[in-house]
């Protein structure tokens, strides 16, 4: 059993070979690489089968291997939606649909159902049509439909991005690693949608749905600033000023190990979240954390690249602008604080 990853010594070859699968990957197409140059690989190299269990054909390495992609495909700034399709993947593997298989098949062999990465609007009226909005719904231009919830978890969908009452549309950001669509639902009816799941078994599937989405985003903020220390510190070591290389100057030195600190503590926190018995409920601690720190990193190095981070040819406006996104996508920058301080109160 290996102690950093909590699987066994053959989950852990198969998990390295994944993740140097993914890193040669993001090396080939460099960073900001192209969405569908990452998506491909992601389906042919087995990457969505990862958290899928062995009994539905999958790889049955959960969320320590899909995470440990997430924290590789955020070092490389990836645009695949590759966080949107392993939710609904998830969705599916937990729920009692009769064919499960079928759609499982579809879904790992490429046909992408995304998700929203932000909390939206959705309710269901008497007369049993769902209403409202779901925001920050990764590519949905290329897919072919959404996952989707109500607001009191009462009803676990999958919906047709391609019928009546439905329409998307864009939602330009500041930041351009992603693309972002919000999708109103205008009176759709219940009835002509796919149900995963209601009641109880719904609520039970959403709480772990928005556990994992919290996961994901930390570790995709755990390996944006991972990288962007390992570039920061590399233009230190480059860079000459009266003639000593800065990473000479121990201020600066001092800066990056506060840098550093806070990256080392994010990634311990999620990999002790990922392990824990009640995993949902370290979840938001774990990204508020990630996220936070992410930012911090971003706007740290930014400064210690001089001129040269503040020109829009270089990646470090890139890396600020994911960041700063990441701390506002999932449940919004603001309710994570209140939902730990909560916590704490409770005890929970």
């Amino acid at each position: 059993m290996s102690h950093q990853t909590g699987v066994s010594d053959e989950s852990g070859e198969l998990l390295t070979q994944l993740r140097d699968s993914v890193r040669q990957v993001i090396e080939g197409t460099g960073l900001l690489g192209a969405e569908d140059h990452i998506w491909k690989p992601s389906v042919e190299l087995g990457w969505l089968l990862t958290a899928v269990p062995e009994e539905l054909d999958g790889l049955g390495l959960g969320n320590t291997g899909t995470h440990a992609i997430h924290l590789e495909l955020g070092k490389g700034l990836s645009g695949a939606p590759y966080l949107p399709a392993t939710l609904a993947i998830d969705a599916l593997c937990q729920s009692t649909l009769s064919d499960k298989s079928s759609w499982l098949e579809r879904l790992t062999g490429g046909e992408l159902v995304t998700a929203p990465l932000a909390d939206g609007d959705l309710t269901l009226d008497d007369s049993q049509n769902l209403d409202g909005t779901l925001t920050a719904v990764q590519s949905a231009d290329i897919a072919s439909h959404v996952l989707a919830w109500t607001n009191n978890a009462e009803q676990l969908l999958i919906i047709a991005l391609d019928q009546s009452g439905l329409e998307w549309q864009e939602r330009k950001t500041w930041d351009e690693t992603r693309r972002f669509y919000d999708v109103n639902l205008n009176a759709l009816p219940l009835a002509k949608q796919t149900r995963l799941a209601q009641g109880s078994q719904a609520k039970d599937i959403v709480t772990r749905l928005l556990a994992q989405r919290d996961f994901a985003l930390a570790a995709d903020a755990v390996g944006g600033a991972t990288a962007l220390l390992a570039m920061t510190v590399d233009h230190l070591q480059t860079r000459v000023q009266f003639r000593r290389p800065l990473a000479m100057f121990q201020a600066l030195k001092h800066r990056c190990a506060d840098m550093k600190a806070l990256t080392a503590a994010s990634e311990a926190m999620l990999f002790d979240a990922l392990h824990s018995a009640a995993p949902e409920q370290k979840a938001t601690a774990a990204k508020h954390l990630a996220c936070t720190s992410f930012a911090k990193v971003a706007e740290e190095s930014l400064q210690l690249h001089g001129g040269i981070g503040m020109a829009a040819e270089h990646p470090c406006h890139l890396f600020l602008k994911r960041a700063l996104l990441n701390v506002h996508l999932g449940r919004g920058g603001d309710m994570y604080e209140q939902l730990i301080a909560e916590a704490f109160l409770t005890g929970t």
